[in-house]
């Protein structure tokens, strides 16, 4: 896309606009009660035509537009034609927006144990819109085979907004052969690929607000990268394997945090064109036991529905919108610290944190049926701060700034079971970088994160190899916003493109037997937005996205484009379509 070539139609668009009304939104293309619907072209839990054993609608709901919205909750169990153990299990969320909103943050859970984090789109076009979220809760068999209440939070922006979410949540439960992605017993479910382990945990343990039953939900708010959010809690004895999984979403200060530049008063320096606050676009994720670092992750930057050009975003969801990434901390070696059958507190925080974050973690454990208790030992703790480099040097509203942050953590223990005295190694490395250009008195505007990870687990018994799973990660981020002309009057227009990437590579070896699963998700998106006062007044943008996973059973690929609120284009393949691509 030419940005300069578009001036001429914007300096049109100034001239007619009106300053006191918003541009109409245009009409459905087609009509119905349902209106649009939205979309996320992932590779789906299941493939068409495979039929559940059972399925069971859990939880219906209406969320209204006012601020604070109702904890809704509902007893579950799973039907009695579905006994445990189960092939499969498929969450489906499913909703209904009555009017045009202003994107809301959504979490399900099951006993204070989170199993989904979702973000709802922004129809571009008027009246009602829909839209539904499957992934696949395999993992989460645990929870699944008890009694339980299941809870969704769908809570509101700080204005009120006079349409209504109706909420649907239903499990499906497959007990047949599921013919989809299955290396060493293991599931996939977007945006990330999970973990190493061959079966489901046996014991899930929420790390969340105990009380959140009766207020607003189970999250847990961090406001700064001061405040560790803590919860204590007692493991059993006989625990051989752990892995802790995190959930966060960002909103206030930090909803957009991963195109902060950095302001050189963060840096001493009295030249700062920007307000207060802007500590640039690193963020880091972490845990802690009992005040003890045990990990983190550099988080992917899911782009909101209401971020950057909303029109890049309807009718299809940005990158992990719909099913947002948790990020998974191998706990085993830190065993040795908890198997005293007392309770320990478990910390979550988020470096250079700014008002607010929302988070809750899972404790997966592995109980060994064979023993009352299990021996344990941290052997090697190697787990340095990252090492982060900051500089920033600006001149009136002209300037860049750039964070770079990189580090290698080693830890590694032993647990003694009646699997045997096995020891896990782990290895993780982190390389990102953000930088923030801004040029032409403030008229162009470059943001561009790369953000790498890679982390090694290994398994051995008697120094010899079981298990070895390395996971690679990338996430990129480019976006250029340029203003064609300086603003007439209150009004001024931008025009922005935008590029996003996510690419995970997963080799598990395993019984002389080496698998590979890659995932591959890009957007490329282009748009123009008229700005009023600083608010946008008239958008409109065009979206490609496409979606690549291979492994030696599954081969998946989607293309979609969308413009103007409609889809354009929607074609996807499988194995045999492609196995010549």
């Amino acid at each position: 896309m030419n940005l300069h070539a578009s001036k001429l139609p914007f300096l049109l668009l100034l001239l007619f606009i009106t300053t006191s009304n918003r541009f109409p939104m245009i009409k459905a293309p087609f009509p119905g009660s349902l209106g649009l619907e939205h979309i996320d072209p992932t590779l789906p839990p299941v493939l068409p035509g495979q039929t559940p054993k059972c399925s069971a609608l859990v939880l219906q709901q209406d969320f209204g537009g006012i601020v604070g919205s109702t904890l809704a909750s509902a007893n579950y169990s799973h039907p009695r034609e579905c006994p445990f153990p189960w092939t499969r299990v498929v969450l489906e969320l499913s909703i209904a927006a009555s009017e045009v909103q202003k994107h809301r943050i959504a979490a399900v859970w099951i006993d204070g144990a989170e199993v989904l984090r979702s973000t709802t789109p922004v129809p571009m076009l008027q009246g009602a819109a829909f839209w539904k979220v499957q992934k696949d809760v395999t993992r989460y068999s645990a929870l699944l085979r008890q009694f339980g209440v299941m809870y969704m939070m769908l809570e509101n922006s700080q204005d009120a907004y006079p349409g209504v979410y109706s909420a649907n949540v239903s499990l499906h439960f497959y007990r047949n052969a599921v013919e989809q992605t299955n290396i060493l017993g293991v599931t996939t479910s977007h945006p990330t690929i999970k973990g190493h382990y061959r079966e489901p945990a046996d014991l899930i343990l929420p790390i969340s607000n105990k009380n959140g039953y009766i207020g607003s939900g189970f999250w847990l708010m961090i406001n700064d990268e001061s405040h560790v959010a803590t919860s204590a809690i007692k493991i059993p004895m006989n625990a051989y394997q752990a892995m802790l999984e995190i959930f966060v979403s960002y909103h206030g200060t930090d909803e957009n945090w991963y195109t902060n530049p950095l302001g050189a008063s963060n840096l001493g320096q009295p030249s700062n064109p920007f307000s207060q606050g802007t500590n640039g676009g690193f963020r880091q994720i972490y845990a802690t036991i009992d005040d003890k670092f045990v990990g983190g992750h550099i988080p992917f930057a899911v782009i909101y529905p209401g971020a950057i050009n909303p029109s890049f975003w309807s009718p299809v969801a940005s990158i992990g919108a719909f099913d947002m990434p948790s990020y998974y901390l191998e706990v085993t070696p830190f065993l040795s610290l908890l198997l005293d059958g007392q309770k320990h507190r478990f910390g979550l925080g988020v470096r250079d944190a700014q008002p607010y974050w929302l988070v809750t973690a899972n404790l997966h454990l592995w109980i060994d049926q064979f023993s009352d208790s299990c021996k344990a030992e941290l052997v090697q703790y190697n787990l340095p701060p990252l090492k982060i480099t900051r500089n920033a040097e600006w001149t009136s509203v002209e300037g860049e700034s750039e964070i770079i942050a990189e580090g290698l953590q080693r830890y590694e223990g032993w647990v003694v079971s009646s699997k045997g005295n096995l020891t896990t190694i782990v290895e993780h490395k982190i390389k990102f970088t953000s930088k923030v250009e801004v040029h032409n008195q403030g008229l162009v505007k470059q943001v561009e994160m790369t953000n790498k990870e890679t982390a090694q687990v290994k398994v051995l018994r008697d120094q010899q190899q079981l298990q070895l799973a390395e996971l690679t990660r990338e996430g990129p981020l480019r976006v250029r916003t340029l203003s064609p002309s300086a603003p007439v009057g209150r009004m001024f227009a931008q025009e922005t493109i935008l590029f996003h990437y996510l690419e995970e590579t997963l080799s598990l070896s395993e019984n002389q037997a080496t698998r590979t699963r890659r995932l591959i998700d890009r957007q490329d998106a282009e748009g123009s937005t008229l700005m009023l006062d600083g608010n946008p007044v008239w958008e409109n943008g065009s979206t490609r996205s496409y979606y690549n996973y291979r492994d030696e059973m599954t081969c998946y690929i989607r293309e979609v484009n969308a413009a103007g609120g409609i889809v354009m284009m929607d074609k996807s393949a499988s194995c045999a379509a492609v196995s010549d691509v």
